[in-house]
């Protein structure tokens, strides 16, 4: 969340010092993500905490169905030493790995001093090979988990009701809505077209990735930059791991596709060890997720956002990070299909 929300502090602390026996500290609030409200818990004695609060949007629910089993998934990694680059949840007095306050689920973190690893991209070769490095060994991890994994790839498209909705529902957008709305109106009704051809596109790479009967891995599902912290001492941790699930190890891959990738690539298969991997999965991987982000993103302007600013910062992302993209996807495939 980019914005912080009306919210009572000093109870918050209170829930946080009864339910976890932190001793009162500050709240300072973090605008990163999309799913939750964000703080960094500072306690009087010294330590620090990540602190999310899961909100009511359409993410922030698809997080709450999956919290138990990402929060073991990733408390296991540490304690079991298969993956420790990651900010373990904390458990509370009574042994619970996440509460709540305000009906809202609250976790804590440990908290990670680091930068984001999103600007500038891509980062120095040697980053680039850890990267490579890091994504093996959370691949590697798969067989040692001890844990069953509920979320399997099925080469689905989850959120195509939800895009049909939200076009419908943009036809009815007139002059007494939100400025933002009709921005909304007025950018994408000349695309609808355009998105569902994408979106046959995208159900012809899903049915080729189904029948390729591809290997499953634990994979992250979004380790994009800004989701990558570099510590002050050089260790790359991971966090988010909300879409946690087993799938292709090309889910996690095709994100770092772009400038950088080979490099990146080669230090991965070194550490994977032999692994085929395939053109058309990092294509699945390119369409589902551009038009996956372009749902969300009407969704929140057309149902969850309230402000003007809100809507911009939606607008400009919609605009920057989905719509631009969309010349390049079979591009993207086929350098892939060079590279591999």
């Amino acid at each position: 969340m980019k914005f912080e929300p009306a919210l009572d502090k000093s109870a918050l602390l209170k829930s946080l010092s009864r339910v976890y026996g932190y001793p009162a500290g500050e709240l300072t609030f973090i605008p990163a993500g999309e799913v939750g409200c964000h703080y960094r818990l500072d306690c009087q004695d010294g330590r620090r905490f990540f602190v999310t609060l899961l909100s009511g949007g359409r993410l922030a629910r698809l997080s709450r169905e999956r919290l138990d089993f990402t929060l073991t998934l990733t408390r296991t990694l540490v304690d079991r030493d298969l993956f420790p680059f990651l900010a373990a949840p904390q458990r509370t007095k009574a042994g619970a790995l996440f509460s709540s306050f305000q009906d809202q689920p609250l976790i804590v973190r440990e908290y990670i001093e680091g930068r984001p690893l999103g600007e500038p991209w891509p980062p120095a070769p040697e980053l680039l090979a850890r990267l490579g490095a890091l994504t093996a060994l959370l691949h590697r991890s798969t067989p040692e988990l001890g844990l069953e994994v509920p979320y399997v790839e099925e080469f689905n498209i989850p959120f195509k009701g939800a895009l049909f909705k939200s076009l419908a529902q943009l036809e009815k957008v007139n002059d007494d809505h939100r400025p933002g709305q009709q921005a909304l109106r007025d950018l994408i009704r000349p695309r609808v077209d355009r998105i569902l051809e994408l979106l046959a596109r995208l159900q012809q790479l899903a049915d080729q990735g189904r029948d390729l009967h591809p290997a499953m891995v634990l994979v992250h599902t979004d380790m994009h930059g800004g989701n990558l912290l570099q510590t002050p001492q050089g260790d790359v941790y991971v966090v988010d791991w909300e879409g946690a699930m087993l799938a292709p190890a090309e889910h996690d891959l095709f994100i770092f596709a772009g400038e950088g990738f080979s490099t990146l690539l080669a230090e991965y298969r070194r550490a994977a060890g032999n692994i085929r991997l395939h053109s058309d999965l990092f294509g699945f991987y390119f369409y589902r997720r551009n038009l996956e982000d372009t749902t969300d993103f009407l969704v929140r302007i057309l149902h969850e956002n309230t402000t003007h600013e809100e809507d911009q910062y939606d607008l400009e992302l919609l605009l920057q990070d989905c719509l631009a993209g969309w010349p390049q996807l079979e591009a993207g495939i086929d350098a892939i299909r060079e590279q591999l």
